[in-house]
C-alpha cells in the first residue's frame, strides 16, 4: 500500500512538471502562431516561471522574452501595413524581453550536475539570446521607441529606452556574438539625446550622468566634438537652473581647456562673473579670450564696460579704443565707450558735490571735459543707429549738460 502511495506521489510529481513544460511549449505556440494570442502565452508563461521545476531553467525565461520579441514585431509590422500602431506596447513588449532575456543569460551561467557530479552549462539559450539583441540594437528599435514615447510626451520612459540601447554593447548577453556591437559616432549622438530626454523627464541627475559620460577617455576618441560640446553646454545649463554654481563653474572650467575653439563656454564663464559681481574674475577670463581670440572686438568692449564700471577708467578708454580699431562702425561700441566717459563724467560730479564754490568750478572742467569726449562717441553711435531710442536720450541729456540748447530742441521726440 505504501508502495503505492509513493508511486503515485512520484507520477503526480511527474505530471506537475510535464505540464509545466507543456506551459512553456504553449506559450511559444500561442505566440508563434499566425494570429497570435499574446495574453494567452503570458498566461501560459507565468505558471512555468513560477513553478519550482521550471522557474530555474534558462529556456523558461527565454521564451517569456520571446512572447515581447514577437509581440514588438507584430506591433511593428502594424505600422508597416497602415494598421493602428502602439507604440508604448511595443516599446513596454522589448523592454520586457530584454529583462527576461537577462535573467535567462544569469541562469545560464548556474551549472546542472549529472549523477557523477560533472558540472554542465546552458550553451544554447546565450546563443539564442545573442542574435535577437543584436538585432535590437542593429535595427535601433529601442531607440525608435525611445521617439514614439517623447513624441507621446513619455519622457521617462524615453530616457529608459535609450539607456536600454546604450547598454546593450557591454551586455554580457551579447558575448558569444563573434564581433562587438559597434559604437560609433552615432552611438554617442544618441547618448547626448538620451540626456536630454533625461533632463526633460525632470531626472536631472542622471541627465547630467549621462551627458557627462561623453567626457570619458573612451568617448573622446570616438564621438564628434561637437555633440561633446553640446553636451557640456546642456550640463552647464542645467546646473545654473539648479542654483549649483560651484558645479556650473567646474564644468565650464574643464570645457574651456577640453574645447579650446569654442568661445561659448569662455563667453558663458564671463557673463557668470559679471552677474556674480565678480568682475576681476571676469577681466580675468576677458584676457584669457583676448589671447585665444585677439580680433574679437566684443571682448576687447566688454573688458573696457567692466573696468569703467570698477572705476578703472584709463584702462576701459584703452579697451574700447582696440574694439573700435577692429570694427569701427559698430555703433554698440560707440555706445559703451561715450556711456563710459558719462559715468566717469557723473563719479566726477558726484564726488564735487560738497566742495565749496571754487573748488567746484575746478572740478567742472574734469566734468564738462568727460561729457564732451562722452559727446563725441554718442554723437557716432546716433550716427550710425538713428533708430536707437537709448542713444538718442543719452546724446539729448549731453547737449542739455552742456548747455548746446539748439541741439537739445532738435533732438525732440
Amino acid at each position: 500500500m505504501k508502495k503505492s502511495i509513493f508511486l503515485a506521489a512520484l507520477v503526480l510529481v511527474g505530471a506537475g512538471c510535464f505540464a509545466q513544460k507543456a506551459n512553456v511549449s504553449k506559450a511559444r505556440g500561442l505566440a508563434d502562431a499566425e494570429t497570435p494570442d499574446f495574453a494567452g502565452a503570458r498566461t501560459a508563461i507565468t505558471a512555468a516561471l513560477q513553478n519550482d521545476e521550471t522557474k530555474n531553467q534558462a529556456g523558461t525565461w527565454y521564451v517569456a522574452g520571446l512572447i515581447g520579441y514577437k509581440e514588438s514585431e507584430a506591433e511593428k509590422m502594424k505600422m508597416y501595413m497602415g494598421q493602428q500602431f502602439n507604440a508604448a506596447v511595443a516599446a513596454k513588449a522589448i523592454m520586457e524581453s530584454l529583462n527576461y532575456w537577462e535573467k535567462a543569460y544569469e541562469l545560464t551561467q548556474v551549472p546542472t550536475y549529472d549523477k557523477k557530479g560533472n558540472a554542465k552549462y546552458d550553451t544554447k539559450t546565450p546563443k539564442n539570446i545573442a542574435p535577437k539583441v543584436k538585432e535590437y540594437f542593429d535595427n535601433q528599435v529601442l531607440l525608435v521607441a525611445g521617439n514614439d514615447a517623447a513624441n507621446e510626451n513619455r519622457m521617462s520612459e524615453a530616457y529608459d529606452l535609450y539607456v536600454a540601447h546604450l547598454n546593450l554593447p557591454e551586455s554580457p548577453m551579447v558575448k558569444v556574438l563573434e564581433a562587438p556591437l559597434l559604437c560609433d559616432t552615432t552611438y554617442y549622438a544618441f547618448m547626448c539625446q538620451a540626456g536630454i530626454y533625461a533632463y526633460e523627464a525632470g531626472r536631472h541627475a542622471e541627465a547630467i550622468a549621462t551627458l557627462q559620460k561623453l567626457n570619458s577617455e573612451k568617448a573622446q576618441g570616438i564621438a564628434a566634438r561637437k555633440v561633446m560640446i553640446y553636451a557640456n553646454q546642456y550640463i552647464y545649463q542645467i546646473q545654473i537652473e539648479q542654483k549649483d554654481t560651484t558645479a556650473a563653474v567646474a564644468t565650464l572650467e574643464a570645457s574651456i581647456k577640453m574645447f579650446p575653439e569654442d568661445s561659448w563656454f569662455m563667453q558663458n564663464m564671463i557673463n557668470l562673473y559679471i552677474n556674480s559681481g565678480e568682475e576681476e574674475k571676469a577681466v580675468e577670463y576677458l584676457d584669457l579670450a583676448i589671447q585665444r581670440e585677439p580680433n574679437v572686438g566684443q571682448y576687447y568692449n566688454s573688458k573696457g564696460s567692466i573696468l569703467a564700471l570698477i572705476g578703472r577708467f584709463d584702462e576701459a578708454f584703452a579697451a574700447f579704443e582696440k574694439a573700435l580699431e577692429l570694427e569701427p562702425n559698430n555703433a554698440t561700441f560707440y555706445t559703451t565707450y561715450g556711456g563710459a566717459y558719462i559715468n566717469k563724467g557723473n563719479k566726477l560730479n558726484e564726488d564735487a558735490t560738497y566742495l565749496d564754490n571754487k573748488a567746484y568750478q575746478a572740478a567742472k572742467v574734469d566734468i564738462d571735459a568727460a561729457y564732451t569726449q562722452a559727446l563725441k562717441y554718442i554723437e557716432k553711435a546716433y550716427e550710425l543707429d538713428p533708430e536707437n531710442y537709448d542713444v538718442k536720450r543719452d546724446l539729448r541729456s549731453l547737449y542739455y549738460r552742456l548747455g548746446m540748447n539748439d541741439k537739445y530742441e532738435a533732438l525732440a521726440d
